[in-house]
């Protein structure tokens, strides 16, 4: 008798083709528009050589100093800050400064180099940085010069030390745009509501004609939830499944390589999206409609500050309110990919999945507490 509950369930839920379309179809259109949407995300954030002109004339050749130090500096590189073009007459400059060729030029008069811009911005901003660090340092050095000429004989003195260095805390390179895509897969998580809520009103006389047609049927009603749950689970846990397949094999999103930990991620996910449906068809006497209005709000609020809309809100709101952001279960299965693909250790990672699983017990316990009492003077 369990497994024909058990494959009715499933049966009946992939027949159902408004729950497939929410919880694998429009996932996955979801997952390609952020592919397209997001993909110079990155790429953005990094930086690029400022493009700037220099008039190359007699006074630029004569400020040996500052030819060979802005010639350094826009030497390709790693370290390249600005892309130069030379170019001959100070018309010429203006007039690729006009057509916005250059983000600005810099020309030598009396012996010092000028920056001319015509707007501020970055780029402006970094080429001014630059001209007055070394006008600072080459100020320096004459004041060196007059008053202890031995101390130029030193190279050491004349070096430029750098105190800090750049390191990564993770293996891998921080990125914001698979923020979006975990919380996706949170969303798709609570998704499984729609699960769960589906498997109460098939179980309730007055919701529809299956209801009543089931609570007539000498089958214990524990047994009865018990599978109906179970196949709305597996089916919804196979969606969820396609959907992060998709994401990590077509579109290349990687969820670490920990690959049993991300299947029990999803699996908690699921449980916790489908024990909230069935609360929220257990414990009202609303109509179809209405639930599914208070589910689908409820999954997009905690979508919306799992990050989902806004990367990085679910770490300002852990910040200003901790207790909101751990009451969240989107937020909590974000965080269990982000320390998948992160971290090393596994500490909070472990904490995520025990308020995962401490959560669907609490809806589970909810929806068998309230569908206990329902009785029904007729059928």
């Amino acid at each position: 008798m369990f497994w024909i509950i058990y494959w009715n369930r499933i049966k009946a839920s992939v027949r159902t083709k408004d729950l497939l379309v929410w919880t694998w179809i429009f996932p996955i259109m979801l997952s390609t528009l952020f592919y397209f949407a997001f993909a110079n995300l990155d790429s953005s954030n990094t930086f690029e050589a400022v493009p700037t002109a220099v008039v190359d004339d007699s006074a630029y050749h004569s400020a040996e100093g500052f030819r060979q130090t802005l010639e350094s500096v826009s030497a390709e590189g790693g370290e390249q800050l600005v892309a130069l073009t030379r170019v001959p007459d100070q018309e010429t400059a203006d007039r690729l400064l006009e057509t916005d060729e250059v983000e600005g030029y810099i020309i030598v008069q009396e012996g010092k180099p000028e920056l001319k811009v015509k707007a501020n911005g970055i780029g402006q901003t970094i080429l001014k940085k630059f001209l007055d660090q070394y006008l600072q340092t080459a100020s320096a050095l004459e004041i060196m010069a007059e008053q202890n000429p031995a101390a130029l004989e030193q190279p050491e003195l004349l070096e430029r030390t750098g105190f800090t260095h750049e390191i990564s805390l993770t293996e891998r390179q921080p990125t914001d745009k698979i923020n979006y895509f975990y919380a996706l897969l949170a969303m798709v998580c609570m998704y499984g509501g729609f699960q769960g809520m589906q498997t109460v009103i098939y179980l309730q006389a007055n919701l529809s004609p299956l209801g009543a047609r089931r609570m007539l049927a000498p089958v214990s009603r524990l047994r009865v939830v018990v599978c109906d749950m179970l196949g709305g689970l597996t089916v919804h846990f196979v969606c969820l499944l396609i959907v992060v397949a998709y994401i990590a094999l077509v579109l290349g999103v990687s969820f670490g390589s920990q690959l049993l930990y991300i299947l029990l991620v999803c699996l908690l996910g699921s449980l916790v999206g489908v024990g909230m449906g069935a609360a929220v068809g257990a414990l009202f006497r609303w109509s179809e409609v209405a639930k599914t209005a208070v589910l689908v709000t409820v999954t997009m609020i905690c979508s919306f500050f799992a990050g989902l809309m806004t990367t990085g809100i679910n770490y300002m709101v852990e910040r200003i309110a901790p207790a909101a952001a751990w009451l969240n279960p989107a937020a909590r299965i974000v965080d269990a990919f982000y320390c998948l693909y992160y971290y090393d250790t596994y500490e909070r990672f472990f904490a995520d999945l025990a308020v995962l699983a401490a959560m669907s017990v609490f809806f589970f316990a909810v929806a068998g507490a309230a569908l206990r009492r329902k009785s029904y003077e007729s059928i």
